[in-house]
């Protein structure tokens, strides 16, 4: 059984494409301050606070592996900084530490929730992120990206944003090297705010990880399949047969 966590101002419905294609029980949930769960205190979106959902998640269901992305990877490491032998396997999409940019960019968000309504600030970073040419590559995540902000609720966002933006996974990588499970680690180059050097720093200190590397800011969106067949394939421990290899791509 699997637990799989979202990324930070996500909500458990960003994993639709994902979840329903890997192998075995997938147990979705929403991170405090998001979706459909409670909205806490604003002192109480900690990493530590987020890493304690993924565990009381995955204890209630008897969980043994974790899957995340941003928010969701970054739960589960901290997780397992105090716990490394918490989970059997591990898949951690898009591991991020925010550039300055990416930073100031959220905390824009958190500020443009607490003030305006949720459809006026869709258009707000719609189209300050469509100016800095986002959508530029891929053209239908523009609407993606819109929905999402759509389905964001103005309560519990702004303080989880706040809550963990300068509170990073990994304090100390010397955790990190006694983590038992075997770890899938999946990035790519380019991307604002999930660097690729992440990743691969990541894959170092784990020691048993594969990186799955792909060559542009929009791979994930764009080749699905073969997301989903590399983290299947890993979950259910056999060897992948995912489409066509993708120009650039790396392990």
């Amino acid at each position: 059984m699997t637990v799989v966590g979202h990324g930070l101002t996500q909500t458990r419905r960003d994993l639709a494409l994902l979840a329903p294609f890997l192998p075995g029980t997938k147990v979705l949930f929403d991170f405090r301050g998001h979706g459909e769960s409670e909205r806490p205190g604003s002192d109480r979106y900690s990493m530590d606070h987020f890493a304690s959902d993924v565990d009381s998640v995955a204890a209630a269901f008897g969980a043994t592996c974790a899957a995340g992305t941003s928010l969701g990877a970054g739960a589960s490491l901290r997780l397992l900084c105090d716990r490394p032998d918490r989970f059997e396997k591990l898949v951690v999409i898009l591991p991020a530490r925010l550039k300055p940019d990416a930073r100031s960019g959220l905390l824009r968000l958190a500020d443009l929730l607490e003030a305006q309504a949720v459809e006026e600030v869709a258009e707000i970073v719609i189209a300050e992120e469509e100016a800095t040419g986002r959508f530029d590559g891929f053209p239908a995540s523009k609407e993606v990206r819109r929905q999402s902000i759509l389905a964001m609720n103005r309560d519990g966002i702004p303080p989880a944003i706040r809550g963990c933006i300068d509170d990073p996974p990994i304090r100390d990588p010397e955790p990190i090297r006694r983590v038992t499970a075997s770890a899938l680690v999946i990035a790519q180059e380019g991307d604002p705010v999930h660097d690729a050097e992440v990743a691969r720093e990541l894959t170092a200190m784990l020691p048993r990880a594969e990186l799955v590397l792909f060559p542009d800011r929009f791979s994930l969106i764009r080749e699905i399949p073969a997301v989903v067949a590399k983290v299947s394939a890993f979950l259910a421990g056999r060897s992948p047969s995912p489409p066509a290899p993708l120009d650039g791509e790396r392990t």
